[in-house]
């Protein structure tokens, strides 16, 4: 993901330069009807809402993770990360700001949390917020860690580690980034930093847990680098090192094709050598115990990534761009007839090792966000993934916003965090099965090798290569757990769908139905857990084993809705926790929907940093009839407030059958329900 900073006088500067973009506003739903509601930063223990329950604390009292049969796994078995990111100062809270973030952060059923950007030598600045520390002194070398900003940090690891919530500790991101970018595998400045700075920090020994990061089985894993690697800056034109042939050289027919394929290789063996030469370093040198991968697939060509202990990869659903108007499409992803990001996912899991995506998001400010991380963790979950982080918690030491800063942040994000306990039990509780006879795409090595030498770029089009060599599709990655082969011999044919409207895995959970194309419906339907994301259109939803939604109107068509039984045992006894979400922003955002050239509205809103609004989140509240399975006699139903706590008590209708009815909407205020059975 692009890391960006904005300066206040650049862009004032802009806005006196360039031409204003043509908007209007008439578009954008009202704010009538819709009432204020962050998630509190004091959840109620024990609450329809606390999946805590579902964390193994300490982190690492079974062991240190470690790879085995193409998975993570420690003493216990098999280890899925349902995991987030901090970014930036966001790793240095106080004290007592790091025992509030963690006991939100495990409500959640998060078991682990990315640190990422620490290494930014002069603290973010942007969006338009001031600049807060990193991890470095403030004494301009870019080298010695400041000790109170690493005390932060490790008190605050010490905290996840008592919740059970293991650590993704990231290596080289941002230090260095504008001048050496892609350089650090024929720099040995750069390098030589690398080890320096991983010494440092992996070494030294946490007062509050008595281990070094290196030693500690709360780490999860350790990432080299981040969205880096030499094979997409050169690719890209961005570094020619002296001596280098051009990629204007290269691309021009005069150098021969043996030419071509000797720099190729030449290239790949100069990064693959540096991944290598690193990950020695911390094993045998600190003594790292946990895996250990190099940077994302997206950023370079498989045969790099030999060597390391599992591939990671990032992702997002129409990222957004700055100028004058920060802008942000807002097209929802569930309308996307060929699975949009989650295709481009699966084709980059590549046989033998562990696969995480460790950045995803439907960033802010769209309007239908609240699909994206369940989209996710349900098909991360039947493609058999073992991590997903949503990017990002935070980016602020201020671990307690009311409102959206930033396009990535979910902190303050109501309408999606509500959903983050159904994505806990989808994906690390399991309740989203995993497909079991998957199809394994084979490209050989030399595909790529070939692909780039007819057409070099910086990066490959996989999925072609997979559609060419094999014959799987796009919707075949939907309906089917997917690995792609790149050490084998030769492309093999494997069986492939026909185009349908409706995508249903072969597990028969998972649904996404584009019979309407501009009224998409995504459902997940598992005994524990029920996903209802999309346009209803006056579609009654059945999500199986006799719980059915009908949807009322809402400011978008659309909603999202989830329910989950809290002790995984189906929806006939015990709590459940129903979730409702819909259009949500800022207090007194302004946004505006751009035109195209002909005058007409687009799928684009644009808005400048000082349109963002305010604190707190203002939501809508759904309206919708919910069959459930119980008896309505056995049945109660309670609004929650911010907390989790139970407001007030909803009424409990009998439906056919005696079966119980349950109606939601605005008069409570509310996202999210509890649901109790005798």
């Amino acid at each position: 993901m692009k890391k960006i900073t904005i300066l206040c006088a650049v862009l004032l500067a802009a806005f006196a330069c360039q031409r204003t973009t043509e908007v209007v506003d008439d578009l954008i739903p009202s704010d009538d009807g819709l009432f204020p509601f962050v998630i509190s930063y004091e959840m109620a223990k024990g609450a329809a809402t606390d999946f805590s329950p579902l964390l193994e604390a300490p982190a690492g009292k079974d062991g240190f993770i470690r790879v085995e049969n193409g998975h993570f796994v420690n003493d216990k078995g098999r280890v899925r990360l349902n995991a987030t990111n901090l970014t930036a100062a966001a790793n240095f809270p106080t004290h007592e700001q790091a025992e509030r973030v963690a006991e939100r952060i495990a409500n959640f059923g998060i078991n682990c949390v990315r640190l990422h950007y620490m290494d930014w030598p002069y603290g973010p600045e942007g969006f338009p917020l001031a600049k807060e520390p990193s991890i470095f002194a403030k004494d301009g070398s870019e080298r010695n860690l400041d000790p109170e900003m690493l005390d932060r940090l490790e008190y605050l690891i010490a905290q996840f580690k008592q919740r059970g919530i293991y650590v993704d500790v990231n290596l080289y991101v941002a230090r260095y980034q504008y001048h050496y970018k892609g350089q650090n595998a024929i720099n040995t400045f750069i390098q030589a930093k690398e080890r320096e700075y991983a010494k440092d920090l992996l070494t030294h020994v946490n007062p509050y847990t008595g281990l070094p990061l290196a030693k500690d089985p709360v780490v999860a894993v350790v990432e080299l680098n981040n969205e880096d690697a030499l094979f997409t800056t050169y690719c890209g034109g961005n570094l020619v090192p002296p001596g280098w042939p051009t990629m204007a050289d290269i691309k021009g027919t005069e150098m021969p094709e043996a030419k071509k394929r000797e720099f190729y290789k030449t290239l790949l063996k100069y990064e693959a050598d540096h991944w290598n030469n690193m990950r020695t370093y911390l094993k045998k040198d600190l003594g790292v115990m946990a895996p250990v991968t190099s940077t994302q697939v997206s950023y370079s060509q498989p045969s790099t990534f030999d060597g390391m202990d599992f591939y990671d990869n990032h992702a997002y659903w129409l990222h957004p761009t700055i100028g004058v108007f920060w802008k942000q499409n807002t097209a929802p992803m569930v309308n996307e007839p060929n699975g949009g990001t989650l295709p481009g996912l699966a084709s980059r899991r590549f046989a033998g090792k562990p696969y995480t995506i460790s950045e995803y998001n439907h960033p802010y400010p769209s309007f239908y966000g609240a699909e994206g991380q369940p989209m996710l963790h349900a098909y991360a979950a039947f493609q058999g993934w073992d991590g997903v982080f949503a990017y990002s918690w935070n980016n602020r030491i201020n671990e307690e916003p009311q409102s959206m800063e930033y396009f990535f942040s979910y902190a303050a994000r109501t309408d999606c965090l509500a959903h983050f306990n159904a994505c806990a039990a989808m994906f690390l509780r399991g309740d989203v099965q995993e497909g079991e006879d998957g199809v394994t795409a084979i490209v050989p090595l030399k595909a790529f090798e070939d692909e780039w030498v007819k057409k070099p770029t910086r990066n490959g089009d996989i999925i072609t290569l997979i559609k060419d060599g094999t014959g799987m599709t796009k919707q075949d990655m939907l309906l089917h757990k997917t690995t792609v082969d790149v050490h084998a011999d030769k492309p093999v044919a494997v069986k492939t769908s026909e185009p349908a409207a409706v995508k249903i895995s072969d597990t028969k959970q998972i649904e996404w139905n584009n019979e309407d194309p501009e009224n998409g419906m995504f459902m997940v339907k598992t005994p524990n857990v029920k996903v209802f994301s999309g346009f209803p259109k006056g579609r009654v939803a059945d999500l199986g084993d006799g719980v059915t939604l009908n949807i009322g109107k809402t400011k978008l068509g659309w909603a999202t809705i989830s329910l989950t039984s809290k002790e995984g045992d189906g929806f006939e006894k015990g709590t459940s926790l129903l979730v409702a979400t819909g259009y949500t922003h800022n207090k007194d955002a302004k946004f505006k929907r751009e035109l195209d050239k002909d005058g007409n509205p687009t799928t684009t809103i644009s808005s400048r940093w000082y349109e963002w609004g305010t604190g707190p989140m203002m939501t809508e509240g759904i309206p919708a009839t919910v069959t459930l399975p119980s008896a309505a006699e056995a049945t109660t139903c309670w609004a929650l407030d911010e907390s989790g706590a139970r407001k007030v008590e909803v009424p409990v209708t009998k439906g056919a059958d005696g079966k119980a009815v349950v109606e939601i909407g605005d008069k409570y205020q509310t996202v999210w329900y509890e649901i109790s059975v005798k």
